[in-house]
């Protein structure tokens, strides 16, 4: 564990599979964060998902929605999901289709080392569903949601907020979806954009000042502390 470091990734480094755009980070945990920038009337189904991530088959996956809108069918029904909206699909027996009616964009965390699970599958929004907590007198707005084996929060940083955790065992993916922070992680010093992320080592001290920030927090195995509970 000592040899574990943190580490910067770039998200823009992408490839295109079956008219998706793809970026993709896989940490020290097995822990995977996946961005799909999908065009309009492409499809990204349960299929795909099988068979180019076969080490995630029977994985929990929550997918989680930051631009665009996308027509979801799932067993027997169709619903939209927009901005914030998220599914958690705990096991890979689900079948379903999402189609984008317009450009957009969609996150999907998971992790190979997460045991098999048994459940329904979860839809929420991170905004509407999930209750925020304020945890620095309004400078930290975090609304958590816990799954089985994964914990992702979704976080609103206010300019000029400062921050340092002591570190933790779990392996934290960190990454935003609008502006910027400058970050540090085990000494090393980067700025935070919606092109980049960290991957934080294990009971590395980080933290850093936010230039009003989005973004997201994935941890693997999921927070048991209070303030990461729904």
């Amino acid at each position: 564990m000592d040899q574990i470091k943190s580490k910067y990734f770039n998200f823009s480094k992408s490839q295109k599979s079956n008219g998706h755009l793809i970026s993709e980070y896989k940490g020290w945990n097995s822990l995977l964060v996946t961005k799909f920038d999908i065009k309009k009337g492409k499809i990204l189904d349960s299929n795909y998902i099988s068979s180019h991530y076969p080490e995630l088959n029977n994985k929990q996956k929550i997918f989680v929605i930051t631009k665009g809108v996308f027509q979801m069918k799932y067993e027997a029904s169709e619903s939209l999901l927009g901005e914030y909206d998220a599914v958690d699909f705990v096991n890979g027996s689900q079948t379903y289709e999402m189609k984008p009616l317009e450009d957009s964009i969609i996150f999907m965390i998971s992790a190979i080392n997460l045991t098999s699970q048994s459940g329904k599958s979860t839809f929420f929004n991170f905004k509407k569903d999930i209750k925020s907590k304020d945890l620095w007198g309004g400078q930290c707005i975090s609304r958590p949601y816990e799954g089985q084996g994964l914990t992702l929060v979704l976080f609103d940083l206010k300019p000029g907020f400062k921050f340092e955790d002591k570190g933790h065992e779990n392996e934290q993916i960190t990454w935003l979806i609008f502006g910027k922070m400058d970050f540090y992680a085990n000494g090393e010093h980067k700025t935070l954009n919606s092109e980049n992320g960290v991957d934080i080592g294990p009971n590395h001290i980080h933290g850093g000042v936010s230039g009003g920030a989005m973004g997201f927090d994935a941890f693997f195995p999921k927070r048991q502390e209070i303030k990461y509970k729904k």
